[in-house]
């Protein structure tokens, strides 16, 4: 995958919401300030080359989809941040929530059971 900058990212996430349609479709889900039509069609457009959205024709009209699903686009910045900003290291990654009181007890006791049952899975 091809790095994409904010504003192309917030069209990705509108083409996932909505599924699929027309540059003014996106744009009306798009939250306010609303960027003009044209500059949205543009980011589109170059969306389209990056291969993070393809469309369809019906006559004069584009109708536009996402072909990088939301959840492996999710998993590619996961990958990115964490090799970027935590040097890959694992423990940077989850101390940086664990230290800064992000994650609950709840979520704390169920990773610790999720991390049990997986070393246990690979110590067999």
């Amino acid at each position: 995958m091809k790095e994409i900058t904010k504003a192309q990212e917030d069209i990705l996430k509108a083409l996932w919401a909505i599924k699929e349609g027309a540059v003014s479709d996106v744009v009306d889900v798009l939250p306010e300030p609303k960027p003009a039509y044209n500059t949205v069609a543009t980011v589109i457009k170059v969306l389209e080359k990056k291969g993070y959205v393809s469309h369809k024709s019906f006559g004069k009209t584009n109708v536009y989809y996402a072909v990088v699903a939301k959840k492996d686009y999710g998993q590619y910045v996961l990958k990115y941040t964490f090799k970027s900003f935590f040097n890959g290291s694992l423990n940077q990654l989850v101390a940086s929530f664990v230290k800064n009181k992000d994650v609950g007890i709840t979520e704390l006791e169920e990773l610790k059971v999720m991390l049990e049952n997986e070393i246990l899975k690979q110590k067999q």
